[in-house]
């Protein structure tokens, strides 16, 4: 078995853009090995923690929000979804919501909701730019706006529940939605800028720049690399080579030496 594999997205067409499923062992959607006749997980014979996704939004997606484990795994049967949104491309002034207002609670954002109006000026916007990055606690009401090209990491996890739409003909899930928002204020999601790394209970991402040579080794994690820009080759210590260029995502197994050579822009998850 490789050590080193490149993967083939699982492509999903929306009403407001598209999602390409980069890394994904998730029964709504496997990603697949470049190469062969054979998904991700059946190739792992397992499901991995994280789902990695690029998502094109030409229009707004949904106001939404997404629940942790214990609820998930009791009402969906599904993993909870922490996530977290790399900023690849973004028009000027683009923007996304990340947060509710302070002072809300169930009944209040319920109040909001039935009322029929416009709740924008209920929520937190925040202005974004290419190399930004966006941390999304499940339980964090948020929306992705126009505009926006972005890598999202997330637990492994297709539970998204809407609470509005924009006037679109789609199913919500007020209900669920409320029962999982924090309204305690206390969420650590946000922007971060100067991005280099991010820690979360669930998965670590950090930015890697590869100017020449750059060498590591996957220890006991897998390591997945996105590729943002550039190309070059990773060589690990089995004597296996595989290129890497612009907008692929290379699964490399535990315990692997390896090299990268080239001039690359990547994102390091495990």
């Amino acid at each position: 078995m490789d050590k080193i594999i490149k993967l083939k997205p699982y492509y999903v067409e929306k009403v407001w853009g598209y999602e390409k499923w980069i890394l994904s062992t998730h029964k709504n959607g496997y990603s697949f090995i470049d190469g062969k006749e054979e998904n991700l997980f059946e190739y792992l014979g397992k499901e991995l923690p994280i789902l990695i996704k690029e998502i094109k939004a030409n229009d707004a997606l949904s106001v939404q929000v997404h629940p942790f484990d214990e609820y998930a795994q009791k009402h969906e049967n599904d993993n909870g979804k922490t996530e977290c949104w790399y900023i690849v491309e973004a028009d000027d002034d683009a923007s996304l919501i990340c947060g509710i207002k302070d002072g809300l609670d169930r009944e209040k954002f319920l109040e909001i909701l039935n009322s029929g109006n416009d709740i924008e000026g209920f929520l937190k916007r925040e202005y974004v730019k290419k190399g930004d990055m966006i941390y999304i606690q499940a339980g964090t009401v948020h929306a992705i706006d126009k505009g926006i090209k972005l890598i999202e990491i997330q637990q492994c996890s297709d539970v998204t529940y809407r609470i509005y739409d924009w006037g679109r003909d789609r199913e919500v899930h007020i209900n669920k939605a409320l029962d999982v928002i924090n309204f305690n204020g206390d969420e650590k999601s946000g922007k971060i800028e100067q991005f280099e790394i991010l820690n979360t209970p669930y998965f670590v991402v950090g930015k890697i720049l590869v100017s020449d040579v750059y060498r590591d080794n996957s220890k006991d994690k897998f390591n997945v690399y996105v590729c943002l820009s550039g190309d070059g080759i990773i060589l690990d210590n089995f004597g296996n080579e595989i290129s890497i260029n612009q907008g692929e995502t290379l699964y490399i197994f535990q315990n692997v030496d390896y090299t990268i050579k080239g001039k690359l822009e990547l994102l390091k998850i495990y």
